[in-house]
């Protein structure tokens, strides 16, 4: 693993002035979860602007699991960043110090990439997983198979939203048809810490690889439970958030893997220290983007392409609003590339 320098970030190296802007970008079609639709997404661009150049990054948050940043929180924290030359000693709230960090790090290198790497120069791409998204059973099977003829290997579900046995029929279905596919689901803790291990043996009978946050965060002692007597691997996901005891965390819950959402779990340095703590206890990772805009996707792009470039994400293609179409990056088969490959 390859870390990001953070002493630029904590003092920059030349003087620097933040500006944001509101956005609000309109879904395609809804993004269904267990936890409900989304249409639409506000989001913030954040502007590092140096005497060489501007650099960007975004802010963002996913509904219902943080509250959206205040104008008032975001200038004061752009504010405090500026007085004090660098992100030293910053501790904002996740999606505004990602936010900060990524346009920082974008700053350092104006009009290029955050950082000189095979991805970055075009030369090679980033495996993804192909997400489908909640909808009526025939049109997730057929988003299955163009994933698969698209060359995906991993294929990752949102489960929780629709009757259990519909979808177990679905996933059988699927195994069945694509018998050589890692098969992941998300719960977004739809389960109960009742019924989770009935479910999650369920789904391991259906052909089920891995699931991500069966049960609600804040219930270490359930999830450890899960972990410990569960056929599927887990992977921790919303627990994460606002969780500053790493250590006490994945050491209480023994989970098979984290998941790694930068905007949600403190930002790019403190995703590099839920890394290193998973990797010190054998936990396997991977990084998940949580529905940014291409500004965003790119900064973690980058960053994973630095940090592990071989390894499968869990990534999204950049396809997902109408308002939101000046990618550097774009899908070929089951890979994202830099704009030069094109």
């Amino acid at each position: 693993m390859r870390l990001i320098d953070a002493a630029p970030l904590m003092q920059f190296p030349r003087p620097f002035t933040l500006q944001w802007e509101r956005r609000v970008l309109h879904f395609k079609r809804p993004a269904t979860t267990s936890r409900g639709a989304l249409r639409e997404r506000v989001t913030y661009i954040i502007e590092a602007q140096t005497a060489e150049g501007a650099g960007y990054g975004e802010c963002c948050t996913m509904p219902g699991l943080l509250p959206e940043p205040t104008e008032a929180e975001l200038a004061k924290w752009c504010t405090e960043a500026e007085k004090r030359g660098g992100l030293q000693d910053i501790e904002a709230p996740s999606p505004i110090q990602f936010g900060l960090e990524s346009a920082l790090l974008s700053a350092l290198r104006p009009g290029l990439p955050r950082w000189n790497t095979p991805f970055s120069r075009g030369e090679k791409g980033i495996s993804i997983h192909h997400l489908i998204w909640m909808a009526d059973i025939d049109t997730m099977l057929s988003a299955m198979k163009q994933g698969i003829e698209r060359g995906f290997s991993c294929l990752k579900l949102k489960v929780g939203a629709l009757p259990f046995e519909q979808e177990l029929e679905l996933l059988r279905e699927a195994h069945a048809a694509f018998p050589r596919a890692d098969i992941r689901v998300d719960a977004n803790g739809a389960f109960t810490p009742q019924e989770a291990l009935h479910k999650l043996e369920q789904l391991s009978a259906a052909g089920v690889s891995s699931i991500e946050q069966p049960i609600r965060p804040g219930q270490w002692q359930q999830m450890a439970i899960l972990c410990r007597t569960s056929p599927l691997p887990i992977a921790l996901d919303e627990e994460l958030i606002n969780s500053h005891s790493r250590e006490q965390l994945l050491d209480a819950i023994a989970p098979q893997a984290i998941v790694i959402k930068p905007s949600l779990h403190g930002g790019l340095l403190a995703a590099q220290q839920w890394i290193q703590q998973a990797e010190q206890r054998n936990i396997d990772w991977w990084v998940n983007s949580a529905l940014e805009s291409h500004i965003g996707l790119t900064a973690l792009a980058e960053w994973s392409a630095l940090t592990a470039p071989d390894k499968l994400q869990g990534l999204g293609t950049g396809q997902l609003f109408t308002d939101d179409n000046s990618h550097p990056i774009h899908l070929k088969g089951n890979q994202l590339f830099y704009a030069q490959n094109n």
